[in-house]
């Protein structure tokens, strides 16, 4: 049986260039892992970076978000939601930096989840890239860790795809270089979602299609890589080969083909293919991941192994020519527990 990739590996294979949206010259988003910490930056050039305590034993983690663009600031969030059998913060939570104590973090509406101040932001980051020593503490006397370890390659990581080497506002490698020389940030592409049709309940017509040698064999052909193993000849080693055709109609001139093709053992996928009626069908894979098409989208997870689920999430949109990715969602790390408190996107859409 074919093994998936965890969601923080399979990420970095999703396809995220040449979309059609309103916004040309899209970049490809960047998703980078290292030790305890991730940064996935989106199409708009912002970025957020997440790090963790770097063990199981305890739920802490930080986002760290800086939107694209000259003089834009680094907002911080800290999270902090213990599993029943751990210790429970007692009172009012402190962020201590290098044995300082740098006040109390002011509580938002979410339960669990704190925002720190620019002084607050700014401390933490010298101490991440500079001797670590980083811990929230209660009223109580327990305190929290935050692992360093990754910390100086990943917001490295950061200021490069954001174009801020060189200048003042760089967190790693400061220099002299005009802020107004850091890139703008980019829109949110506009994605119109087009019409569909309902499904028929008896269509003869896609009955007979769904069973066609030849349309089974247009999907297998060079350039529908990879393979799909609900498409090959029957196998008893393969359970799901030689899976039926399932189609439905998009509009009047295109037809949505799925059939399952892979699985394992905490997830699934099914391919998804956009054909012509009529031979030659020109079929046009959309994914192999799926695990749900409705309303003019298809959506694919991977559920990734660890101390809690962590979910990658991806969504195409039908704009009445083809589908276009307008989400992708990175999971949480999964081997240690970044706590779902953070979604890291590197596809970002507006979908009208």
């Amino acid at each position: 049986m074919k093994i998936r990739q965890l969601p923080f590996l399979a990420a970095l294979s999703w396809p995220m260039a040449a979309l059609a949206t309103d916004v040309t010259d899209v970049p490809e988003g960047l998703y980078f892992h290292h030790h305890d910490w991730i940064v996935a930056c989106d199409n708009t050039l912002t970025c957020r970076a997440a790090g963790s305590a770097g063990n199981s034993d305890s739920t802490l983690s930080v986002l760290l978000t800086r939107a694209g663009g000259p003089n834009q600031s680094i907002i911080g969030q800290i999270s902090l939601k213990p599993f029943d059998s751990q210790p429970q913060p007692e009172g009012p939570l402190s962020l201590r930096v290098q044995q300082r104590d740098l006040g109390v973090l002011a509580t938002v509406k979410e339960t669990g989840i704190h925002l720190l101040s620019l002084k607050q932001t700014a401390a933490l980051l010298s101490a991440l890239v500079r001797g670590g020593d980083i811990a929230v503490a209660d009223t109580a006397g327990h305190a929290w860790p935050l692992s360093d370890k990754g910390a100086a390659a990943v917001l490295l990581k950061l200021d490069e795809y954001q174009g801020r080497l060189g200048t003042p506002g760089a967190v790693m490698r400061k220099g002299t270089k005009a802020e107004s020389s850091v890139p703008a940030g980019l829109p949110t592409p506009l994605v119109r979602r087009a019409p569909t049709l309902a499904a028929a309940l008896d269509d003869s017509a896609l009955e007979m299609l769904a069973a066609s040698p030849t349309l089974r064999a247009a999907l297998r052909a060079p350039g529908n890589e990879p393979a799909c193993e609900g498409l090959l000849k029957a196998d008893p080693d393969l359970p799901i080969s030689n899976s039926p055709l399932t189609i439905q109609r998009l509009d009047a001139k295109h037809l949505l083909v799925s059939v399952p093709c892979w699985r394992a053992a905490h997830n699934s996928g099914d391919g998804y293919w956009v054909i012509h009626e009529q031979p030659p069908y020109r079929p046009i894979r959309v994914t192999g991941d799926a695990y749900l098409y409705e309303d003019g989208q298809i959506l694919a997870a991977l559920r990734g192994l660890g101390p809690i689920d962590c979910i990658s999430e991806h969504r195409w949109t039908w704009n009445g020519a083809e589908f276009v990715l307008t989400s992708a969602v990175v999971g949480v790390m999964c081997r240690h527990v970044l706590d779902g408190a953070w979604q890291l996107p590197t596809r970002i859409s507006e979908v009208r």
